[in-house]
């Protein structure tokens, strides 16, 4: 009788421990599917923003938890500075830029479409292209040399698009201008 006194409150606490452990496991593994779920999100997100669909680059960008404006305006501000590097948008370059942040995700009547529309209508401050540059050498520290490059030439090569738009002769030869030339220099070099 003793013996089964003393296994009581023994079995108890065994029983509470198991509980314990078993509660915390259970936080653990909702915890680890809620961080999958974000991260799947985060991912999909980060590549309807940049295009990329390279999961290697698209799991570093989710590891950095960078936000998705963040990931929007590294990605369509090149087109942009690039649009405006004569000086004026034209209609061409304006065309290819819608087409191409449509394909980012940007829906007509968003915040985001709002504010992409603000920069079509007027030439963004200088310190722009600061702040890219700067968020993109950020990002890159933190990036494999490979992932670094494939997000170069998805971001850039847009930019190229653009500027392309607009040039040749009679649309037989792309021309791009010695402005257009620069910015694309500064948005590669912020890559390095």
């Amino acid at each position: 009788m003793y013996g089964e006194a003393m296994s009581d409150p023994l079995n108890a606490r065994a029983k509470s421990l198991e509980d314990a452990y078993f509660s915390a496991a259970e936080a653990k593994a909702i915890e680890k599917l809620k961080e999958k779920a974000e991260r799947a999100y985060t991912k999909k997100d980060i590549q309807q923003l940049t295009g990329i669909s390279n999961d290697v680059v698209l799991e570093k960008l989710a590891d950095l938890k960078i936000g998705g404006a963040a990931v929007l305006v590294m990605s369509f501000f090149p087109m942009i500075a690039v649009a405006w590097a004569d000086g004026q948008i034209l209609a061409e370059e304006k065309e290819i830029i819608m087409r191409l942040v449509a394909t980012m995700g940007v829906q007509p009547g968003g915040p985001t479409h709002e504010y992409l529309d603000k920069w079509l209508a007027e030439k963004p401050e200088p310190m722009w292209m600061r702040l890219w540059t700067e968020y993109v050498q950020a990002l890159c520290e933190k990036m494999k040399p490979e992932d670094r490059a494939l997000l170069k030439n998805t971001v850039v090569g847009r930019a190229r698009v653009v500027a392309e738009a607009a040039g040749g002769l009679l649309g037989v030869l792309w021309n791009v201008s010695k402005a257009e030339k620069h910015v694309i220099e500064q948005l590669e070099q912020a890559f390095t």
